[in-house]
């Protein structure tokens, strides 16, 4: 009888020895590895006009992480408006911005924040996170008034026309984006002002608008490579977003070509598949804020997609 109590007892604590351990495993594997966030946005990718096999590294992004095609904007369907949405976590009723080109906000920000900006992403790291660093390069100088800029030495404006950047200024734009994430920025935005510029010129889905979503998934090939080759994808996050697509020469048409555009998620603890859940606009810099353990603010609308990664908080 006492050897019984003895091998019963032996296997009591064993298997909980053993549950522990699997325990400690699943616990393991769902805390958040999440350090740095790294957004990509090309202005006027609408998902009618996604074409895969054109793009290799965008592909790769989508069967390793987590996607959607039917990421929709708010109305109206134009740059200002969205950027400021997704970066902003709230549509144009709160933050403000209502035209294509508002340089400030056409309607009073419902909140401001002390640097006088409705908060975004940028302000919410600055503010939770004092002295961390983030980063911003873009072609387009109005998004300067889009969010709250970082420190002069890590704000860049590369493009110095109002027509679509040269080969030379997005690879400028590219080398400056991998130069600040070289000195680990949580927050980088990085902006792109194709495909749009080709559809404006050409048209939407146009041979000249696939040629330049051709050449932006090489740019983007070459932020990946970086992240791969410096192990920087176990602890890095990369969006692909976009501001809304567009019909024939433009946009801002109240029509789910104009309106729908793709999102990628890839990285550290991202979970593979199509995202099932409702996504707008202001829900990545939610998502942004999110996974970086940042609390958003009480004025955003935008929803975390928490259905996008492995870890639950």
């Amino acid at each position: 009888m006492k050897q019984l109590i003895a091998f019963a007892l032996f296997c009591c604590v064993t298997f909980a020895a053993v549950g522990q351990a699997f325990a400690q495993e699943a616990d393991a594997s769902a805390l958040n590895p999440v350090k740095h966030v790294l957004i990509l946005g090309w202005d006027g990718y609408g998902s009618a006009f996604v074409n895969w096999d054109e793009v290799p590294n965008l592909k790769m992004m989508r069967d390793n992480g987590a996607w959607t095609l039917k990421t929709r904007c708010v109305l109206p369907s134009v740059s200002a408006i969205n950027w400021a949405t997704i970066l902003m976590g709230a549509g144009s009723e709160l933050h403000g911005y209502r035209t294509w080109g508002s340089a400030e906000p056409d309607l009073p920000s419902r909140v401001l924040t002390d640097k006088g900006k409705f908060p975004d992403i940028f302000s919410v790291v600055h503010q939770q996170r004092p002295g961390a660093l983030t980063a911003s390069t873009y072609t387009w100088e109005n998004i300067k008034n889009l969010h709250e800029l970082p420190d002069e030495a890590h704000t860049k404006y590369i493009q110095k026309k109002q027509t679509s950047p040269t080969p030379e200024e997005y690879q400028q734009l590219v080398d400056t984006t991998i130069g600040y994430m070289k000195e680990k920025s949580v927050l980088t935005f990085v902006y792109f002002t194709d495909p749009d510029a080709e559809g404006h010129k050409y048209g939407w889905g146009s041979e000249q608008y696939h040629k330049k979503v051709q050449e932006l998934d090489g740019y983007v090939g070459q932020i990946l490579k970086y992240l791969k080759d410096n192990d920087r994808l176990k602890d890095t996050v990369v969006f692909l977003v976009s501001d809304h697509g567009g019909t024939g020469k433009g946009h801002g048409h109240e029509t789910m070509q104009d309106m729908e555009t793709p999102l990628l998620i890839y990285g550290a603890g991202v979970k593979k598949g199509e995202i099932e859940n409702v996504v707008v606009n202001y829900d990545i810099a939610a998502t942004a804020a999110w996974i970086l353990q940042l609390t958003a603010p009480d004025c955003w609308r935008g929803k975390p997609i928490k259905s996008a990664f492995e870890f639950k908080e």
